[in-house]
């Protein structure tokens, strides 16, 4: 009988060593981080969420401006059909945490017959591990 008990502690510690190496978590890429808060902010954009997308913005601007001041860079979203993300480049993310997002966006004026496609740039910076939008002044 002891033997038997001594074969399933075995097998118990071999399963919580197997088990633990998965549970150690992979640190995500700065391009995976930032494209996930740059989504959210996406959504909350094309949702016309002023106060979710300047949610969004770091401490700093927060502290500095309003939510109104915020939503004049976006004055012309109503005429937007459609935004997603384009590329992300995180070059020197790990030294400056610094991301440029491209938000590709199909839109018609007023007075306009066909849809037009543009490319804006956004810079998302990393404070204290989280992703931030830093707005165009």
């Amino acid at each position: 009988m002891r033997m038997g008990t001594q074969c399933s502690w075995g097998a118990v510690l071999v399963a919580i060593v197997t088990l633990s190496g998965c549970a150690t978590p992979v640190p995500e890429s700065p391009e995976v981080a930032c494209r996930a808060r740059a989504q959210a902010w996406l959504d909350a954009l094309m949702a016309f969420d002023t106060e979710g997308i300047y949610g969004f913005t770091t401490p700093a601007y927060q502290s500095a401006h309003t939510v109104r001041h915020y939503s004049r860079n976006y004055a012309g979203r109503d005429m937007w059909k459609t935004a997603a993300l384009g590329e992300i480049s995180c070059d020197g993310a790990e030294e400056l945490g610094v991301c440029e997002v491209e938000l590709v966006i199909s839109y018609r004026g007023f007075l306009m017959k066909e849809t037009m496609t543009t490319v804006l740039k956004e810079t998302w910076v990393q404070i204290d591990g989280a992703w931030y939008a830093q707005p165009r002044q």
